[in-house]
């Protein structure tokens, strides 16, 4: 069997199978990594995190992240002063803001 380019699957797709969905990657991210911090939001998980959205927004502008989840297809977007940036780019500058690194197994359990 041949596969095409057009088959395979992004990074970020490949996450999407591998560790969940994205909106609930990032409230357990956030929740570790804002612990005693203004701006903190819960722990969600795949199947509940959905009405919590607007909670992941602030804790994301709580480290001067613009967030916004839109669509049936949960369309994600990160912006810094106004700049789209990517998901890791946006998660290194909360990391730098709070003045701590994460690891996955930090807050991925």
């Amino acid at each position: 069997m041949e596969l095409n380019k057009e088959d395979k699957l992004t990074n970020d797709e490949l996450e999407q199978v591998v560790g969940g969905g994205q909106l609930d990657q990032d409230s357990r991210f956030l929740n570790v990594l804002l612990r005693g911090h203004e701006g903190q939001c819960g722990r969600y998980g795949a199947w509940t995190v959905k009405g919590h959205k607007d909670e992941i927004r602030r804790a994301w502008a709580s480290v001067g992240v613009e967030f916004e989840c839109t669509g049936d297809n949960f369309d994600y977007s990160y912006r810094i002063n106004g700049r789209q940036v990517s998901r890791d780019e946006a998660w290194l500058h909360a990391e730098q803001v709070v003045g701590k690194h994460l690891k996955r197994a930090d807050w991925d359990w």
